[in-house]
């Protein structure tokens, strides 16, 4: 049993079915994330808790519940009141996004962080490339929280990404 020192990093790559430049227009619409969260990804609750904007920057910082599919134990030490802070920023000049995860449960031992950039695909297609970041530092079950909010991201990423190639279909 161990108690995790390292994090689990892993790359998701998705075709979107617009530009670069629309994809960012509704990655960053606040109106957009809302529905993505509430209705595309079905969380139970969803808020914008800070967001500014720049000539340099777009900050925007909500506040989430999740729907997670957690093993026995993993479920056990969060509860059913798990949720998170995702703190981001996009820069306009790079055209990345960064944010970092701050769960209301086993603060300072969980943590979560995510660079977003797209890239061209060809005509009204990009592709997105998420790496993302988990860390655990949960005595006996680390490698186990890790792997199953790993696997949760994956999902949500993919239903955020199916969410949004719905969305321009329209």
């Amino acid at each position: 049993m161990r108690t995790t020192t390292h994090a689990v990093r892993f790359t998701i790559t998705q075709e979107i079915a617009c530009d670069v430049a629309r994809h960012w227009r509704l990655f960053l619409d606040d109106a957009y994330d809302r529905e993505q969260y509430l209705q595309g990804l079905r969380y139970p609750a969803y808020e914008i808790v800070e967001r500014s904007e720049s000539d340099a920057e777009v900050r925007r910082t909500i506040k989430v519940t999740p729907l997670l599919e957690l093993p026995g134990p993993v479920q056990k030490l969060l509860g059913n009141g798990f949720g998170y802070v995702e703190a981001g920023r996009f820069d306009k000049a790079t055209q990345i996004w960064t944010s970092t995860t701050t769960p209301n449960m086993l603060r300072g031992r969980l943590r979560s962080s995510s660079i977003v950039r797209c890239e061209p695909a060809g005509d009204d297609r990009c592709t997105r490339i998420c790496e993302l970041s988990v860390e655990a530092n949960v005595f006996a079950i680390g490698s186990l929280v890790e792997s199953s909010l790993e696997k949760n991201l994956r999902t949500g990423w993919a239903g955020a990404a199916a969410h949004m190639n719905a969305y321009v279909s329209r």
